[in-house]
C-alpha cells in the first residue's frame, strides 16, 4: 500500500471510532434526554437545542478553522478536535443543563477544526486521478461507525423499553472509551505526502494571530465567486439532510408509537441501514473511480454529475415514502397518530438505507469537486463547505421544534432541487 493510501486509511479508521460515539449519541440524544428528564424533572436539557448549538458554533468557528489549520497543521487540528468529541459525552454520565450546553459549544469548535483538517488532509494526499477513490474509501470507513454504534444500541436495548440510569451510564462509558481510542489513532497520523512520496504538510509556522486576516480574506473572496455561490446551495442542503437523518428522523421513529412496542430497537435497526447506505455509496464511488482511472476513459465509470442525479432521485423516493409513512407531529414527542398510511416498520427502516445512500453520493462528489477544482485552496473551500453545512444544520434543528415532518420534507426537497441544478452547472465547466 502506498503512503498516501495508508494515510487515508488511518484517517478513516480514526474517524470510524470517534464517530461511532458521536453518531450514536446524535441518533438517540433527543430520546435519552427525554428519559433523563422523566427521572429528574430538574433537568430540562433538550436534544434539538443541544444539536442546534453544536452546529451553530460549528458554523461560526469555520471562519477561524483555516487559520488554525495554517498555524498548527491539519494533523494536530484533527486530533485536537477529536478530544472535544470525548468531552461531549460527560453530560450523559453526569446530567447537567450547564454541562450539556457548555460541551455542545466546545464540540462545535472541535467539529470545525476536525472536519476542515480532514478535508485538507484528504486533498493533500490525493490528486485528480485518486480523489474519487480516496473520498470513497474515507467515506466508507468513517460511516461504518453508524452501523457499529447502532448494533451496540440494539444489544443494549434488547428486551428493554428504554434506557434506565444504570444502562445509560454503561452505554456512555463504552462510547467514551471508543471515542478516546479513535483519538489515539488520529494522534499517530503521518504527514501528508505528494504524488512523489515527499511530505507536503501545510504548516505556515506563524503565530496564529498573524494568519486570520489572510485566510478570512481568501474565504470571503471565494464565497463571492459565481461557482462557489452556486455550490453553496448544495452545501446547505447537505446540512439539512444530515441533521434530518441523524437527529430528526431517528427521533420521529422513536416517538411514533404506532410502529410497535419497542421503537427504540427499531431506531437502532434504522440507524444500521443508514450506515449500510452510507458505506455502500462510498464503496461504489470508490470502485467506479478506480475503473475510470485505469481506463483513462471518461466513458467508463460514473461522472460527478451522474452520481449527483442518481442521489437526487434516491432522496426524492426516501422523502416521499417518509411523507406517507410517519405522522406530521412525530418530531415533537410520543404520538399514536397515523399518517397517510398506517406507519410501517419495514418502510421506516428501508428509508434509512435510502437516506444514507443518497447522502454518500452527494457528499463524496462535493469532496471530489473540491479536490479537483480547488486543490490549491482546499482549507478555505472545505471551511466554507463546513460553514454552509453547519449553518443549515443549526437552522434545521431550530425549526425541528416548530415544524412538523411534512414541512421539513418539503423544505429538503426544494433546497435539494436547487442545489442539484447548481452543482450540474458548475460541474459542466470542469474538464477533469
Amino acid at each position: 500500500m502506498d503512503k498516501r493510501l495508508m494515510n487515508i486509511s488511518i484517517l478513516g479508521l480514526g474517524f470510524m471510532f470517534v464517530f461511532t460515539s458521536f453518531f450514536t449519541v446524535s441518533n438517540i440524544e433527543k430520546t435519552v434526554l427525554k428519559s433523563i428528564e422523566k427521572d429528574d424533572p430538574s433537568f430540562t436539557g433538550d436534544g434539538y437545542t443541544s444539536l442546534c448549538i453544536i452546529y451553530g458554533v460549528f458554523a461560526l468557528c469555520n471562519w477561524l478553522a483555516p487559520a488554525i489549520i495554517g498555524a498548527i497543521g491539519s494533523r494536530k487540528s484533527i486530533y485536537l478536535g477529536s478530544t472535544c468529541y470525548v468531552l461531549f459525552l460527560t453530560p450523559f454520565l453526569w446530567p447537567s443543563n450547564f454541562l450539556l450546553y457548555t460541551t455542545s459549544v466546545l464540540l462545535g469548535f472541535g467539529a470545525s477544526i476536525i472536519w476542515t483538517g480532514q478535508g485538507t488532509y484528504l486533498t493533500m494526499n490525493s490528486d485528480s486521478s485518486t480523489i474519487s477513490r480516496n473520498s470513497g474509501i474515507f467515506w466508507a470507513m468513517s460511516k461504518i461507525s453508524i452501523c457499529i454504534g447502532n448494533v451496540f444500541m440494539i444489544l443494549m436495548l434488547r428486551d428493554k423499553a428504554g434506557l434506565n440510569e444504570s444502562t445509560r451510564k454503561l452505554v456512555f462509558t463504552v462510547l467514551a472509551v471508543v471515542c478516546g481510542f479513535g483519538t489515539l489513532i488520529l494522534m499517530v497520523l503521518r504527514p501528508s505526502v505528494d504524488a512523489d512520496g515527499k511530505e507536503n504538510e501545510v504548516n505556515l509556522q506563524k503565530p496564529i494571530s498573524v494568519i486570520p486576516k489572510q485566510m478570512l480574506g481568501d474565504s470571503m473572496r471565494l464565497l463571492m465567486t459565481k461557482d462557489m455561490l452556486l455550490l453553496s446551495t448544495l452545501f446547505m442542503f447537505i446540512g439539512l439532510h444530515v441533521s434530518f437523518y441523524s437527529g430528526v428522523y431517528s427521533s420521529c421513529i422513536a416517538f411514533t408509537k404506532s410502529l410497535g412496542t419497542n421503537t427504540n430497537q427499531l431506531l437502532g435497526y434504522t440507524g444500521i441501514l443508514v450506515g449500510v447506505g452510507e458505506v455502500t455509496g462510498g464503496l461504489l464511488c470508490s470502485v467506479l473511480g478506480k475503473r475510470s482511472e485505469r481506463s483513462n476513459s471518461k466513458r467508463i465509470g460514473l461522472s460527478r454529475s451522474t452520481v449527483i442525479i442518481i442521489s437526487f432521485f434516491i432522496n426524492i423516493v426516501a422523502y416521499g415514502l417518509i411523507f406517507v409513512n410517519l405522522p406530521n407531529d412525530s418530531p415533537f414527542g410520543d404520538t399514536y397518530s397515523k399518517s397517510i398510511i398506517k406507519p410501517n416498520q419495514h418502510m421506516a427502516v428501508f428509508c434509512g438505507f435510502l437516506l444514507g445512500l443518497g447522502d454518500s453520493g452527494f457528499t463524496t462528489q462535493i469532496y471530489n469537486i473540491i479536490g479537483v477544482k480547488y486543490s490549491n485552496n482546499s482549507a478555505s473551500v472545505t471551511s466554507l463547505f463546513m460553514f454552509m453545512q453547519a449553518s443549515s444544520a443549526a437552522i434545521s434543528f431550530f425549526y425541528s421544534n416548530q415544524f412538523g415532518i411534512y414541512i421539513q420534507l418539503i423544505i429538503l426537497a426544494i433546497v435539494m432541487t436547487i442545489g442539484t441544478l447548481s452543482f450540474l452547472k458548475v460541474d459542466k465547466c470542469i474538464t477533469v
